[in-house]
């Protein structure tokens, strides 16, 4: 009986570790995350992470220190990029006040169709117990667009807030910037991602360089990494070229924000770029392609991004650019932030009636060389 009751508990423990192991992603410690410029600094905490580490090795850690203090998100309006704020100023309030994080499964659910949002190598606990959050009367909810609350920075939290939810969008990258590496971790594209994406970059390394190249060909292991060091820094047979990303928002902002932006702001940063910079070439991507290939699809050094990509889609390929050129959106500033480098932005976004502080908002290296798309736009600076 004893021994019955044995092999029962073992099975039990088995299959809930490998439940758990088949739901876990890595990220190596080797992978090279950081993305630097020569025209900004970046100014970031990281976490190393553990050695000798494999994917057998990892269970969710799960409630392993007493639930003091909660960060958590339960619902969110909005799309793609809003979700994405939401969940990075979680987790650097978490990360902050050693908090442990919980995110509806829904959320979670959805940013993995495009990232890993692997938390086991991270100094933050997920809490998997809705009971611990959801439903309680004890949890302090605040809404924000994208105002920086001061009070949250307090150490030690005010304790009304151990229990905190984030309500509404959360649009202030001050609630996670000193922890940019480890959120970066988190938003790593995903494997299927990645193998959605390659076959373009192959077709743009054969336009732009005229070279065939398989990148599955000698390495199973294909990474976002991979294919941007290969874009930025060719093999030393072929010359040097640097990638622009731009992003142009249309879709429901024409309608519900009143922002259509202009075609002369776009070709403005475009000439700004090709100016400053050797060997430009731009990588569009736009919920309105048809758009794009229309006015800026004559441009020999211009590409779209195809029609059959999805949103993590365009944004793992923006994200492989070494600058940007952005238009509007919380999807645009994730595109940027992600790439690095150097931003134009048009000052078109945020709305007035979203009363966001642009301090707040935007990062201080974005550049803002006019003050609305609708201006009739001059030539470009010189370099």
């Amino acid at each position: 009986m004893l021994i019955g009751i044995t092999i029962a508990v073992t099975g039990i423990f088995h299959l809930s570790y490998a439940f758990h192991e088949s739901n876990s992603v890595l990220l190596t410690r080797h992978q090279s995350l950081v993305r630097t410029s020569q025209d900004r600094n970046l100014s970031t905490t990281t976490t190393p992470l553990q050695n000798n580490t494999n994917k057998t090795d990892v269970v969710l850690r799960e409630s392993e220190l007493p639930v003091s203090c909660v960060f958590g998100i339960l619902r969110s309006d909005g799309s793609f990029g809003n979700r994405m704020f939401l969940f990075a100023s979680a987790y650097g309030l978490a990360r902050i006040h050693s908090c442990h994080l919980y995110v509806h499964p829904w959320i979670i659910f959805d940013l993995r169709s495009t990232f890993t949002i692997n938390l086991n190598q991270t100094p933050v606990q997920l809490l998997k117990n809705p009971a611990e959050f959801e439903n309680r009367t004890d949890v302090f909810r605040r809404y924000s667009a994208c105002t920086l609350f001061n009070d949250l920075f307090k150490i030690p939290l005010p304790s009304n807030y151990t229990r905190y939810e984030l309500v509404g969008f959360y649009q202030a990258f001050g609630y996670f910037d000193r922890f940019r590496t480890e959120v970066v971790q988190l938003f790593e594209f995903n494997s299927e991602t990645i193998r959605i994406i390659t076959p373009f970059v192959e077709q743009l390394v054969k336009s732009v360089w005229n070279n065939s190249v398989n990148f599955y060909a000698n390495n199973s292991k294909v990474t976002h990494a991979t294919l941007k060091s290969f874009l930025q820094h060719p093999p030393s047979s072929l010359p040097r070229v640097t990638w622009i990303g731009v992003h142009i928002r249309r879709g429901d902002f024409l309608t519900f924000f009143n922002i259509d932006t202009s075609t002369s702001y776009l070709i403005w940063a475009i000439n700004y770029y090709r100016q400053r910079y050797i060997n430009c070439r731009f990588l569009i991507a736009s919920d309105d392609k048809n758009y794009a290939k229309q006015h800026l699809g004559n441009f020999s050094d211009v590409f779209i991004t195809p029609s059959s990509f999805f949103h993590g889609h365009d944004l793992a390929a923006l994200a492989l650019c070494e600058h940007s050129i952005l238009t509007a959106g919380t999807y645009s500033w994730w595109a940027a932030w992600l790439a690095g480098g150097n931003v134009i932005h048009d000052l078109n976004y945020p709305v007035p009636f979203q009363k966001c502080i642009k301090e707040h908002y935007f990062p201080p290296w974005f550049l803002f060389p006019h003050n609305s798309s609708s201006k009739q736009w001059g030539s470009s600076p010189s370099p």
